[in-house]
């Protein structure tokens, strides 16, 4: 993502790209460390969606060096977490810093560290063909379903340092890499997870339960597209068909795309009367699942730690 960096007389500012098309009446600060601001905002077209994107991260001088402030930007993940997803939707790699009574615009905002246990290995290949050689085709793993997850686990490491890699992954032959990949992070994020069978079955690629007990509390019908062209409104259709002839109705459908959709499509709803949530995600969120997979929350005591190793000129 595009970052500009900027230098006044009392921080170090780290800006991305989302600050210049926030909207400005939902932009608010943070202070998540001492002498560390975070800037979240909302886009224009979204609006009262509550999901606020960190805009801007910045260091005072008089805590920091600009050597440390950059080594933090680059090392952690800053997210803005919805109260309502709490103990529902939030993946289990996340914990919430600080106290859990002290919320911000509806949300937690926590401090995570992409895991770099695979990734120091596999960092100097950078690209699809590199891993689907090594990794998948050639490694003599992937017809055991438990090491394929390790190795699915590798490339969705590999995606969150270089994205374009979600775009080589060849939309005629592999696309069946997509949906796995998917999978795999439904997976992660605490959900039982089926593939179904490679056909045309008009429109359920995965379907994700999540379960309390023997309970099914939330079943969810994914539909997986890795096209290069626009969504329209006709593949949404045909996944809202499948979902209210379901013996079980799902609680929601999704369909996931490593492209974008067309303005009819992110205006289709669901009849009322149907209680089926419809999500539609695009490139973005997809990127924005696999960040999600490769982070680890770190409490206040290691963070803390980790700027002291890194010479903070002064936190007391």
């Amino acid at each position: 993502m595009l970052v500009k960096f900027i230098c006044n007389k009392k921080y170090y500012i780290f800006r991305r790209y989302r600050y210049y098309k926030a909207h400005p009446k939902s932009k608010f600060q943070v202070e998540i460390l001492p002498g560390i601001l975070a800037n979240f905002g909302e886009s224009r077209g979204r609006y009262h969606s509550c999901q606020y994107h960190l805009l801007q991260l910045s260091f005072s001088k008089d805590l920091y060096t600009e050597e440390v402030a950059d080594t933090f930007w680059r090392r952690f993940k800053i997210l803005h977490i919805d109260c309502k997803r709490r103990g529902k939707k939030i993946p289990r790699i996340y914990r919430v810093v600080g106290s859990s009574q002290k919320t911000f615009y509806g949300g937690y905002v926590v401090i995570c560290e992409p895991n770099l246990i695979t990734r120091e290995v596999f960092v100097r290949q950078n690209s699809y063909e590199y891993w689907l050689d090594n990794f998948y085709l050639n490694s003599g793993l992937y017809s055991n379903p438990v090491d394929q997850k390790e190795i699915i686990a590798i490339l969705l490491n590999k995606i969150s340092t270089n994205s374009a890699i979600l775009h080589d992954i060849p939309t005629k032959t592999d696309w069946r890499m997509f949906e796995e990949i998917v999978a795999e992070i439904f997976r992660k994020f605490g959900y039982e997870i089926e593939l179904t069978k490679r056909t045309r079955d008009g429109g359920k690629d995965i379907i994700a339960l999540r379960k309390s007990g023997d309970e099914v509390t939330e079943r969810l019908i994914i539909e997986c597209k890795h096209w290069q062209s626009k969504i329209d409104v006709k593949p949404i259709r045909n996944l809202i068909g499948v979902a209210v002839t379901q013996d079980e109705l799902p609680t929601g459908i999704i369909l996931a795309t490593t492209s974008t959709f067309t303005k009819d499509a992110k205006d289709l709803k669901i009849n009322p009367t149907i209680s089926i949530k419809l999500d539609l995600k695009d490139y973005n969120d997809v990127l924005n699942w696999i960040g999600d997979y490769n982070a680890l929350q770190l409490t206040p005591a290691e963070i803390e730690q980790y700027l002291r190793e890194h010479k903070v000129k002064n936190q007391e």
